[in-house]
């Protein structure tokens, strides 16, 4: 039986790296696209694989520059893409990075006949269509499914990792949401993920909802992030009023600012609670790596 073959896009961020460690542990040939290849020589700061000397390739290269992409997939089977605007880069938007970016890894694919393209996208993204890092999501979806080429679309709620934030403020003294706290999350581990992702190129359009096996409140996680850090919680809960009051003043001065504090206000208008997967546990992670991240702050 010949090998499968799979491009890993957004190979050094959270997903990435174990979506790609997780094709390679379970047979295939892994060729990572890396825009600084040199993250790969570590681990990430909560627990993702190193993945340097553990797939088959490492190529580098710029997703929205398209001639740093040439021959990307030749001989893959199947593209897997995470890759995402996660930090500030100068002169560059989501439309730039989600979007365009993907769409040139997507060109590639359909140049070098890929049987298969896996896309991370977002929970409930038809709710948030006004936030522009959703935007970015969608339209990349909709260009995806208009290809002709078939697809996964993996929609995780939240990610173990963007937890941490919340441990960071308990470790301040207080945290500030938002809303009442009574809305649901149930974040989903990356390891679990990676089985997914790699289960996901199963042929057929497919598209999941996707969370962790352990479902909170935000109150309730909240208390868990003080608690993991021997803290008694003191929790602040902003009226939504309030703060899309904020947004109205802010949005025309720091579009950035803005969408955040729109991404603030859609999950705090919606419930977050998906489809559970996964066998690893919030408290767990908070103990082992946020606890560890805050007391090293």
């Amino acid at each position: 039986m010949t090998m499968q073959k799979v491009l890993v896009a957004g190979a050094s961020g959270y997903i990435g790296r174990y979506a790609a460690r997780t094709f390679k542990q379970r047979g295939w040939f892994v060729r990572v696209l890396a825009r600084a290849p040199e993250k790969l020589k570590h681990p990430g700061p909560f627990g993702e694989p190193l993945l340097d000397g553990m797939v088959d390739e490492i190529v580098t290269g710029d997703a929205t520059k398209p001639d740093t992409l040439h021959s990307i997939a030749d001989g893959i089977d199947t593209v897997f893409s995470s890759m995402g605007l996660r930090s500030s880069r100068p002169g560059l938007s989501y439309h730039d990075v989600d979007f365009l970016g993907n769409v040139n890894i997507l060109q590639e694919a359909l140049h070098h006949d890929v049987q298969k393209f896996i896309y991370v996208s977002i929970f409930k993204a038809d709710e948030m269509m006004e936030m522009q890092i959703v935007k970015a999501h969608e339209d990349f979806v909709q260009a995806l499914k208009d290809s002709g080429i078939d697809y996964s679309i993996l929609r995780p709620n939240a990610y173990f990792s963007d937890m941490t934030q919340f441990q960071k403020m308990a470790a301040s003294g207080v945290i500030i949401w938002p809303g009442d706290g009574s809305l649901s999350i149930n974040p989903i581990h990356g390891e679990d993920m990676g089985d997914i992702c790699v289960d996901a190129a199963a042929p057929g359009h497919q598209e999941i909802d996707i969370g962790g096996p352990d479902i909170f409140t935000y109150k309730e996680l909240f208390t868990l992030a003080f608690t993991t850090i021997n803290k008694s919680p003191r929790i602040m809960f902003i009226p939504l009023w309030v703060v899309k009051g904020l947004h109205t003043l802010i949005k025309p001065l720091n579009a950035r600012i803005a969408d955040m504090l729109a991404f603030a206000i859609s999950v705090n208008e919606i419930d977050n609670a998906a489809p559970r997967y996964g066998e690893r546990h919030m408290k767990d992670f908070f103990e082992e790596f946020g606890g560890k991240n805050v007391s090293e702050k």
